[in-house]
Formats: structure tokens, C-alpha cells, sequence
């Protein structure tokens, strides 16, 4: 029976972690008794409601069409005429307004999203303000995660390779740092998790600990939605 019931503790950890409603003290909870023998704390804890949906947003059309707006104002800059040469903005708009409360969570939080290009049916979105985002710093890899799982289930981390490319445009993080995409075992086997940052004109992409609260350090998104 011990076995059944570390079965259901992981199996509720991973769903709550996955729809971003897992309550930092529950997870520790669970964390604890997974490898151990203890049924009836297992039922107990099975009980709380980790992993039952938040509400959904609402969101008011006006919100909708200034988002638009503003990420139209970004398509539209000068440094993006290669993007707007292989890109149909009116289509684009019908992906991103059938999208708009992940990428309000973005834009909110000082992401500054942009359409960076598209791969296949999906069109990339990733942050782009010049400083790791200001409604996202100050975590560690793990909270992190959290927030991000709490945004929707199309975010992720940026990728490490994406952060490089991103950085032969501009210069980002000169002031702040951003963890990266990272994956799930290396991080539970190492504590470390992925990050970058610019000091002057190089660029740092590597590994750190992961449970270490680096002042001013947030994460960047990466975002892709379907052609409508």
C-alpha cells in the first residue's frame, strides 16, 4: 500500500506543478512524504485541493485591444522590417488575440513581449525589455517555475541558445540577470538551474544554484501560439 500511495503523491505533484496551483507549502509537504511509508499522512494531504484550476481571468475587450495595439507598435519598429517581409500582421493579430490572457501576464509583469518569428503553424513570442522583467525578479529558479507554470500552460523560459541569439541585437540584462529554460532532471539531479546576463559586452549563459535568491535576477518567456 506504501507504494500506491507514493504513486498518488506523485502523481499529484506533478499535475498541480504542471497547472501552476501548488502551494509552496503543500509541495514541501508532499516532497517529505514521498519515500516514506506514512498512509494516512498521504491520504491527509490528498485531500487539500493543490490541484484544482484557478479561475479563469476575465478580461475586458478594451484590455485586449490596447495589448494588440502595443504589440503591433513593437511589430512594426524599424529593426523588425526583416520580420514584417515573411509575416502577415492581420494574421498574426487573430493568434494573439486568441491568446491574450498569457500574454497579458507578459506584458503586465514588464516582459515587453514581441513577435520574434514563427516555426511551422506557431508564431514565436518572446520578452524583450531590455532588463530582466521587473514584475519577475527577485526569485530563485524554483519560484520562478512557479510563477511561470502560473501564467499559463504555453509559457516557458526562454532557451539558453534563444537568450545568445537575442543578445547579438542588443544588450540585455546589463543591470539584472534572467534565469533560463532548464531541463527538469539536470535540475533535481545538480540544484542548478540555467541563467544569463551582460556584463559590458559579454555575455554569460551558464549554470548556478538553482535555490539562491540572486538580487535583481527574473526570468524571460518564450510563448508560442497557434496560427488561428
Amino acid at each position: 500500500m506504501a507504494d500506491k500511495s507514493q504513486e498518488l503523491a506523485f502523481a499529484l505533484l506533478k499535475e498541480a506543478k504542471e497547472k501552476g496551483t501548488l502551494d509552496p507549502s503543500i509541495e514541501a509537504e508532499l516532497a517529505e512524504l514521498i519515500g516514506t511509508t506514512s498512509r494516512p499522512k498521504v491520504k491527509e494531504v490528498l485531500k487539500t485541493p493543490v490541484a484544482a484550476e484557478t479561475e479563469k481571468r476575465e478580461i475586458t475587450p478594451e484590455q485586449v485591444d490596447g495589448l494588440v495595439s502595443t504589440l503591433k507598435s513593437r511589430f512594426e519598429l524599424p529593426k523588425n522590417k526583416k520580420l514584417r517581409e515573411t509575416l502577415n500582421w492581420e494574421e498574426a493579430e487573430k493568434a494573439l488575440r486568441a491568446n491574450a490572457e498569457e500574454l497579458l501576464h507578459l506584458e503586465e509583469t514588464g516582459g515587453e513581449p514581441q513577435i520574434v518569428g514563427m516555426e511551422g503553424d506557431e508564431y514565436i513570442i518572446e520578452d524583450r525589455s531590455v532588463e530582466s522583467p521587473s514584475g519577475r525578479r527577485d526569485l530563485n529558479f524554483d519560484e520562478a517555475d512557479t510563477q511561470r507554470a502560473s501564467f499559463g500552460q504555453n509559457v516557458r523560459f526562454q532557451s539558453p541558445d534563444s537568450y545568445k541569439a537575442m543578445q547579438k541585437t542588443g544588450k540585455y540584462d546589463l543591470n539584472s540577470g534572467s534565469w533560463l529554460e532548464t531541463d527538469p532532471e539536470y535540475r533535481k539531479r545538480t540544484g542548478h538551474a540555467m541563467r544569463g546576463y551582460r556584463d559590458v559586452d559579454v555575455v554569460y549563459v551558464g549554470e548556478f544554484d538553482a535555490v539562491y535568491h540572486y538580487p535583481g535576477y527574473g526570468w524571460r518567456a518564450s510563448l508560442r501560439v497557434k496560427k488561428v
